[in-house]
């Protein structure tokens, strides 16, 4: 019974069994310290009664306030479709310090760095140094203009090392140092408020753009999700809006649904409904480079054309878990998968559509992995999946036009699952290999 408690509690906030047993464990000891000590440090040996009332306390003070209250802006409900990647947005000012810095330190003191296309703008950029208890920021007068407390083995977030060289730098702010790196993370959502979603379903897909705290925060997919997001236009479309988060305490499950509609909602956000009806989908493989010429959008800031996002399903033929190093990769490496259909075969036999998936959605959201029985497993091929994509082509030397598809969601369809199959034990047995032994001997 308390293991399904917890598991209650794992389910509602994406966290697993074991890492909500674990943060339990410390506000028991943190909250009621001779009750902990009483158990020896054990949950199992708490008593039941006393085991409920501190997980209503838990739930009640750690989880539901930051689902309800953590945050800021509207409260949305609905699911996250895909990742649209990370990056940081301090990478070209920090390379640039760091490229200047190697060649003449003194200049790029005295003048700064222009990191924008505007010219103008100027990024001071200043030395780092410790002494005293503090960490210190010097310019090119050997002025110390920001001065912070510290431990000479803790580098602070603003501090920037240059390559082949025993010094240290950082960009400077009007408030003082810039932290060195700041992460974006960006998925791709389909929501609405929890008062319309049921009324008038969920709005269109749109971008929900995680900054600062809510950056580090691994959003779960292809479930039902609750947070607070504010409004804000799109860089490359002003004309549409986007969510925007700094903050973000994401609650997972569907205790925003009232009873009387909780059956209609179970069925829509099984994720292939979901993925199906409410993200743009073509059903029809043969047909996705059309519908890439047919919907192409041009953004008034940069003048160019870019595809669309949308839903797609067939059957996996090939995947590379190895991947080839990809500097412009989310996670730094890219992993082929390839997926076919009777209707992309019917001219040609081999046909199959090249998919190219990051190793962050690899490896953090289990692109190549299905839930078997509660634990996330490999498939293989033969899978039927959807994946969420964008679009887009390239021309190869004998100027054809290719489609080039980035996936950002891949969901195996269940009871369309083959698994891969674990070796046997004996296949990891070398007593068969008898007195060969390498080198010949």
């Amino acid at each position: 019974m308390n293991e399904l408690r917890l598991k209650e509690i794992a389910d509602k906030t994406g966290k697993t069994i074991d890492e909500v047993a674990k943060e339990f464990s410390t506000f028991i000891q943190e909250s009621f310290s001779d009750a902990w000590k009483d158990s020896q440090g054990i949950l199992s040996n708490i008593e039941d009664e006393d085991f409920f009332f501190f997980l209503e306390a838990y739930d009640i003070r750690e989880i539901r306030k930051r689902g309800s209250g953590g945050g800021k802006g509207q409260d949305y409900v609905g699911m996250i479709v895909g990742l649209k990647g990370t990056r940081d947005i301090m990478a070209n000012q920090r390379k640039l310090a760091q490229e200047s810095a190697e060649i003449d330190l003194a200049s790029t003191l005295k003048y700064g760095i222009t990191p924008y296309q505007n010219k103008d703008i100027t990024v001071q950029v200043g030395r780092v140094h410790y002494g005293e208890g503090h960490w210190m920021v010097s310019n090119s007068s050997d002025q110390i203009v920001h001065r912070a407390e510290g431990k000479e083995n803790e580098l602070p977030k603003w501090v920037i090392a240059v390559p082949n060289k025993s010094f240290n730098i950082a960009l400077l702010g009007a408030k003082g140092p810039k932290v060195a790196y700041s992460y974006k993370k960006e998925y791709y959502v389909v929501v609405n408020t929890p008062q319309s979603f049921l009324k008038d379903g969920p709005l269109p897909m749109t971008i929900l753009e995680c900054n600062f705290d809510a950056a580090e925060v691994d959003l779960k997919m292809n479930v039902p999700i609750k947070f607070k997001a504010d409004t804000d236009k799109s860089y490359l479309f002003p004309d549409e809006n986007i969510l925007t988060a700094n903050q973000i305490y994401p609650e997972y499950g569907l205790n925003w649904v009232d009873d009387a509609y909780l059956s209609v909602a179970e069925q829509m956000f099984s994720p292939d409904q979901y993925l199906s009806q409410c993200v743009p989908f073509v059903s029809d493989l043969s047909q996705l480079h059309d519908y890439h010429d047919a919907n192409l959008k041009t953004s008034p800031k940069n003048g160019k054309a870019y595809g669309q996002v949308v839903c797609i399903k067939g059957v996996v033929d090939y995947m590379d878990h190895d991947g080839k190093e990809n500097a412009y990769a989310d996670g730094g490496f890219n992993h082929n998968m390839t997926v076919s259909s009777q209707s992309l075969r019917r001219e040609n036999s081999d046909a199959k559509l090249w998919i190219k998936v990051s190793a962050s959605l690899k490896n953090d959201y289990n692109a190549f992995k299905g839930l078997n029985d509660g634990t996330w497993t490999d498939f293989t091929s033969g899978t039927q999946v959807f994946v969420v994509v964008s679009t887009s082509t390239w021309e190869n030397q004998m100027g054809d036009i290719n489609l080039n598809l980035d996936a950002h969601n891949v969901w195996p369809v269940p009871r369309r699952i083959f698994w891969a199959e674990k070796p046997s034990d004996e296949s990891n047995d070398l007593g068969g290999l008898g007195g060969f032994r390498s080198g010949g001997q």
